[in-house]
């Protein structure tokens, strides 16, 4: 349900367009997934589905047509699936948020490094064993299907077994965050007229932001000297870890080569996101009637760590 909060960017509400399509989204996020083997047999990917949503107008802003875009997302809800029902609670099974990946306690000790001592695995197989359970799933619908969820910590919830080994995910917040390629593609067919008013499309390099600044940027950028500092593995092995099961996932599937390159997740450098930036130049809480449909910022680029990251494919540890 939403509430008015300034977020780094916007004013948080529901939209009306997007909240009523989210149940379309999801259904067709799912019916990907189960149409297609790599995803629903040998991945667990789970889309957390939107199964319901509403979006009540305010009898007086909605007859102001310029009224800021704030006071027509006062009121609404989405029902979400439940994270627990995805569970095998019988046999151990957990789930947490990325972002508590991030977490250190009150005794300096990070979560992560009481998971790894809990797995019984060595930190960099454990690491390979948690980037094969976050990456080739969304590589798969970007590279595929041309579809981009928005993956950060707070929006990815890492699954786990009884032996706090990673063993998939489940993804959310489909309202305003998937997004697709332009054009009318063959992926795109059976996704309905509603939805597909919606969805946002960017092109390949931009959707590719979807990983590299929801997942590398966002969240890499801390992850990598945690594990440094807590798990004993150094920054330039873990780069090299993330980009070996990217490597495996285009070794996997050749056939998809054309697009690599498009998407650029091995590119040398990648458009910097500075949210800050609007803030500065006032233009993150206007007083329009239009919601930014662009909510990054770019200014200047940064350094790919995958770029030099060393290859190195093979079996896991």
């Amino acid at each position: 349900v939403p509430l008015l909060i300034r977020n780094t960017l916007v004013w948080r509400g529901l939209s009306t367009a997007p909240t009523e399509a989210a149940p379309d989204v999801s259904a067709w996020l799912h019916s990907v997934r189960d149409a297609d083997p790599y995803l629903s047999e040998e991945l667990r990917i789970h889309p957390l589905g939107e199964v319901a949503a509403v979006a009540v107008g305010h009898p007086l802003y909605e007859s102001v047509e310029d009224a800021p875009y704030r006071y027509h997302e006062l009121l609404g809800a989405v029902w979400r699936e439940p994270v627990a029902a995805l569970l095998d609670t019988g046999a151990g099974e957990r789930a947490r948020t990325m972002a508590a990946l991030l977490k250190t306690g009150s005794d300096g000790r990070a979560l992560t490094a009481e998971l790894v001592e809990r797995s019984g695995l060595t930190p960099a197989a454990w690491l390979e064993r948690f980037f094969g359970a976050l990456l080739p799933g969304l590589l798969h619908y970007l590279y595929r299907y041309g579809v981009a969820f928005c993956p950060h910590g707070e929006n990815t919830v890492v699954l786990f077994d009884r032996d706090e080994i990673p063993i998939g995910i489940a993804v959310k917040d489909f309202a305003e965050d998937v997004n697709l390629l332009p054009g009318a593609r063959p992926e795109y067919a059976t996704l309905s007229g509603r939805a597909d008013r919606v969805l946002l499309r960017w092109p390949a390099h931009e959707l590719a932001h979807s990983l590299l600044s929801a997942v590398l940027a966002g969240h890499f950028r801390f992850f990598a000297p945690l594990c440094a500092g807590q798990l004993g593995v150094p920054e330039d092995e873990f780069w090299a870890l993330v980009r070996a099961e990217i490597e495996r996932y285009h070794a996997r599937f050749p056939e998809l080569a054309d697009r690599f390159d498009s998407y650029g997740l091995l590119a040398p450098s990648f458009d910097r996101v500075a949210l800050n930036r609007e803030q500065l130049l006032g233009g993150g809480f206007h007083d329009r009637s239009e919601r930014d449909e662009g909510f990054d910022v770019v200014h200047g680029t940064v350094p790919n760590p995958l770029a030099v990251a060393p290859a190195r494919i093979g079996d896991r540890k």
